[in-house]
């Protein structure tokens, strides 16, 4: 690393820090580049020449929660047996890691309705982005081989689409569960998220253990 980039970078870091409190009290699309910038006590111009845009911000943040996020999922995971168990651990260290940081999931959220649009991106932040989700992809397709070759979970599925299909579905779900606003339906946070695995359980389950 260049003693430019060096400099740099605690600097990045401070107003990303900055930049995730406001997205958890302001919400992100309230959270402006101007807002941003006086909350890290910098100017708007000279935001940007850390940032590329109020995108480039955002996908910074949810990289750096997601890093730490799947972290603790591979400690949760690695003491489980069982290609099912894991998914059910991977999901519920998820659970655990949103119910302390409830912004992570509202920013997930946010870029499954906003897209990412490499344009407002730096490539080396793309890079990051690609590399990072296509890590969390293999961690989840280990996780339907393992289950698939040890008979917990169903060998007719298309994993990818099966994940795809998990993945949108339970940050929805997540979202709606640690959502301040309103809901036609009560529900304890922990039993609404247990009631969705439950029943994603039972449609990947093999055939073998729903006759158990």
């Amino acid at each position: 690393m260049s003693r430019k980039k060096m400099e740099r970078e605690p600097r990045r870091r401070f107003v990303l820090a900055a930049a995730r409190k406001l997205f958890a009290t302001k919400g992100i699309e309230n959270a402006s580049m101007d807002d941003i910038a006086i909350a890290a006590d910098y100017t708007r111009r000279t935001l940007y020449s850390y940032f590329k845009s109020h995108d480039e911000i955002c996908l910074l943040v949810l990289l750096e929660d997601q890093a730490i996020r799947w972290e603790k999922q591979k400690d949760a995971i690695a003491r489980v047996d069982g290609g099912l168990a894991k998914l059910r651990t991977w999901a519920e260290s998820l659970y655990q890691f949103v119910k302390s940081n409830p912004q992570y999931v509202r920013l997930e959220v946010y870029w499954d309705f906003h897209g990412v649009n490499g344009k407002l991106i730096g490539d080396e932040v793309f890079a990051r982005f690609e590399k990072q989700n296509n890590e969390l992809a293999d961690g989840l397709r280990d996780i339907f081989r393992l289950g698939i070759k040890d008979g917990s979970i169903r060998a007719d599925l298309n994993i990818d689409i099966c994940i795809s299909h998990f993945l949108y579905s339970l940050r929805s779900v997540l979202n709606r569960a640690f959502s301040p606003g309103y809901s036609f339906a009560t529900f304890d946070a922990g039993e609404y998220i247990k009631h969705y695995l439950d029943l994603f359980e039972r449609g990947i389950r093999s055939n073998g253990e729903n006759n158990q």
